[in-house]
């Protein structure tokens, strides 16, 4: 335990010894010691140093880098226009085939079928609900 003594030699409370301070009892370096640490820092290179080549290869591998972005966000633009031009004639063909299914069913519903068989000379039997038979003339 480390303890300090005041001027009269007695501790700082009336009895009671000081608490430790946290503070360090090392001496502090003087300045010729300072100046000789700078001189000797000096000597010695500062910071990494790249080579030319191994910056130039860094900048060219940003540089494509920074090509492969751009070529893939202009490739996924592509690409989404193509879906979307695919989805627009899916949905025309959709929209055409309900248009035909519509005609076509229209056409050769039961009723349109009656009518026709009828104006062709065919009647109705009677055994198994309306069924068209033909009529010897």
């Amino acid at each position: 335990m480390i303890r300090t003594r005041t001027k009269t030699g007695r501790s700082g409370r009336q009895g009671r010894p000081k608490r430790p301070t946290a503070r360090a009892t090392t001496r502090w370096p003087s300045w010729r010691e300072l100046a000789r640490r700078e001189s000797a820092r000096a000597d010695q290179p500062r910071g990494v140093r790249f080579s030319a080549r191994r910056l130039t290869l860094y900048v060219v591998a940003a540089a494509a880098l920074f090509v492969a972005y751009v070529w893939h966000v202009y490739a996924t633009r592509e690409a989404l226009q193509e879906v979307q031009r695919l989805r627009r004639e899916h949905l025309q063909l959709v929209l055409t085939y309900n248009r035909l299914k519509g005609e076509f069913d229209r056409a050769t519903s039961p009723a349109v079928i009656y009518e026709r068989a009828r104006a062709l000379g065919l009647e109705e039997g009677f055994t198994y609900g309306p069924v068209v038979i033909h009529v010897q003339p």
